[in-house]
């Protein structure tokens, strides 16, 4: 079969019958992730055998980058690809990629995805840096084994929150649910505050009109209340098939302290083991191996490691944008290239 690259946008994807191997590849993840970054959603793919979603997002007026959508996609190789197609295929896109103004690409790979990121780095097409572990929880077995694998601390926590009258629910997403003033937006915004969130965490309105626009019945609302019907704990779970993914999240500390957000995540998880899913991605912590990364864990969780790979696509075209943006720094162009962040002329920008 002849590898044939084809590039889509968010529209033109309504016509293409793919099958998409997790929520953050579509368009509908996608848009609302682009509007989050002020850039555009692309896709460059072969049929349904190898997926690269991105965004575009401005550099200046000659540059553009690109950027997986925040969340877990990077490469999708479909797994009776073989090195040769999936070689050509890659071949295509820097060329498409390069005839296009673009200087590089960051790919956030999903930890869920062994075997895509395994066949690029075989083949040799991008370089991957482990970036630390995420944490998954199996759930196949139904919600007593889901309840068993928990560590103890996490149990006990889940029967105070519940002896102190806290209860919670799950149910599908609206626009409502997620407009500005509501008591999840209300909690997530308070606690990425709270934890020193970068601004781009704080998402707007259009961001989560086009997700719950996006998603539709596989955005859901997980939601802590107390006695006095007040919402305590709250977070979205993103559906796709048979697997779920912990989104966005917020608390009250006080209502943290008897257990809110112990009893949200057994809510997520025995919710998921009931409705036929066999995992649910938590994500990781703000650093690796933080404390919320251990919290994470102590659901029965297991590690899954996330990987990145940094694409220069106009290596003279890059070092030119890194030197400039040193000198807005004051600091020497080598110390801002080497410095772990990439791109590098993007270092210490809200975008």
């Amino acid at each position: 079969m002849s590898v044939r690259l084809t590039t889509a946008t968010a529209r033109s994807c309504a016509t293409l019958d793919l099958a998409w191997p997790d929520v953050y590849f579509g368009p509908g993840y996608g848009t609302a992730s682009a509007l989050a970054e002020e850039a555009e959603w692309r896709l460059v793919h072969w049929h349904d055998r190898i997926l690269v979603p991105y965004l575009v997002r401005r550099v200046d007026a000659d540059t553009n980058d690109g950027i997986s959508p925040y969340g877990y996609c990077g490469v999708y190789v479909r797994p009776d690809t073989t090195p040769g197609e999936l070689a050509e295929f890659w071949a295509q896109a820097v060329s498409a990629w390069r005839t296009a103004g673009m200087v590089s690409m960051f790919l956030r790979f999903s930890p869920l995805d062994p075997h895509s990121a395994s066949r690029v780095r075989a083949a040799g097409v991008a370089g991957l840096d482990p970036r630390g572990d995420t944490v998954t929880v199996p759930v196949g077995d139904g919600a007593a084994g889901v309840w068993n694998a928990m560590a103890g601390r996490s149990r006990t926590a889940v029967r105070k929150a519940e002896r102190v009258g806290l209860t919670a629910d799950l149910r599908p997403a609206s626009v409502d649910d997620v407009a500005a003033g509501t008591p999840f937006r209300l909690l997530y915004e308070q606690t990425m505050r709270r934890v020193g969130g970068a601004p781009g965490y704080l998402f707007t309105d259009p961001y989560y009109r086009a997700l719950a626009a996006g998603l539709g019945k596989d955005l859901l609302l997980a939601e802590v209340t107390g006695s006095d019907g007040a919402t305590v704990a709250a977070a979205l779970v993103l559906r796709h098939g048979d697997r779920a993914h912990y989104h966005l999240s917020g608390s009250d500390p006080a209502a943290a302290r008897d257990g809110a957000n112990n009893l949200l995540l057994w809510a997520i998880l025995r919710w998921a083991a009931e409705t036929g899913c066999a995992l649910v991605h938590l994500g990781g912590g703000l650093t690796p191996d933080d404390s919320l990364f251990a919290f994470k864990r102590s659901f029965g969780g297991r590690r899954s490691t996330l990987h990145t790979a940094s694409v220069v696509l106009d290596a003279r075209r890059y070092r030119a944008l890194v030197a400039a943006r040193a000198r807005e720094l004051g600091r020497p162009v080598d110390e801002l290239a080497a410095g772990g962040f990439f791109p590098a002329y993007r270092h210490g920008r809200s975008r």
